[in-house]
């Protein structure tokens, strides 16, 4: 299975866009009057109960799960790499370097947005409520078939390229310090994204059809555990936007915000991901098109929710 990517080149770069927390972070703060997440990740715009300023308020609520959720998701990628770079330690040293810088990496993101989320916390003048037990979350994905741990994190991997590309770039009314931390952090990610390639691509090398089988019902279990997370933070923001407004919703305005912000979750935490265009190449390579339609309708109730 054959790739242009390569660990000496992804480590290069990774050097090249290197930074450090405190370049991201020292001297900027939020601005309460923007948006601080962009329209296409945020369920605000579709609700109709909410007043212009209240949708904008919903964002920072949005914003601080979702710096939450790649911090919580991530949480298993640093150990993941750590045991995949051993592979490599006496035997290929560009390829341990790169899977070590990697997991650096994602353990200084991990701290990036534990940062943000107190951010968050000041600029709102509360504690946000979000998902529990990161490190739990982390052990159940550290337990699945390695190719379905690795074809999740690919997925994860091309949807912050995405995320970056098509809606936090150019964004012009989103709020500054928003767009310089997710910058940032598409910068490193890039060459993950990469370097996970080449790893799923290596861990199904010469991999029997029934052990395929077995990543991709493990695959299928892991993509319905994170919409189960994603459920449960979408009822955490409601619960957070009402007090924001320090005032209670009402059932309908909850029910319909609710739906809202789940839908987009859904599209940012998965539909954005298994439907890029790199993913489904690289789950083109490794994958039956029997084991990929299998995918494809365990997916579909998620997808056609997310695309409502």
């Amino acid at each position: 299975m054959a790739t242009n990517y390569s660990y000496a080149d992804c480590l290069q770069k990774s050097y090249r866009v290197n930074w450090r927390i405190g370049d991201v972070v020292d001297g900027r703060r939020f601005d309460r009057a923007c948006r601080w997440l962009p329209a296409q990740l945020s369920g605000a715009g579709a609700i109709a109960c909410l007043s212009g300023p209240e949708k904008i308020w919903l964002t920072h609520v949005e914003m601080g799960s979702y710096a939450h959720l790649f911090g919580f998701v991530e949480a298993y990628i640093a150990p993941k790499v750590v045991s995949l770079a051993q592979d490599f330690q006496l035997v290929d040293r560009e390829a341990f370097d790169a899977l070590t810088n990697f997991a650096a990496e994602e353990v200084k993101h991990m701290n990036l947005f534990r940062e943000i989320r107190g951010r968050v916390d000041e600029a709102l003048g509360f504690q946000l409520a979000l998902l529990p037990n990161a490190e739990g979350v982390a052990r159940a994905v550290l337990s699945k078939h390695t190719g379905a741990v690795l074809l999740l994190t690919a997925a994860i991997e091309w949807f912050t390229q995405k995320h970056y590309l098509t809606c936090f770039k150019d964004d012009e009314g989103l709020d500054s310090f928003t767009r310089y931390i997710f910058k940032a952090h598409w910068l490193e990610e890039s060459q993950h994204a990469r370097m996970d390639h080449l790893e799923t691509l290596r861990a199904f090398d010469g991999m029997s059809e029934g052990e395929k089988d077995r990543a991709v019902d493990d695959l299928i279990d892991l993509v319905a555990a994170v919409d189960g997370l994603l459920q449960q933070q979408s009822a955490y923001d409601v619960e957070n936007f009402g007090r924001s407004l320090g005032r209670a919703l009402g059932k309908t305005a909850e029910r319909e915000i609710y739906a809202s912000v789940l839908r987009a979750k859904r599209y940012a935490f998965i539909e954005s991901g298994v439907t890029h265009p790199n993913f489904q190449e690289l789950f083109g390579m490794v994958t039956t098109p029997a084991q990929q339609e299998r995918v494809q309708k365990a997916l579909s109730g998620v997808l056609e929710t997310a695309a409502a």
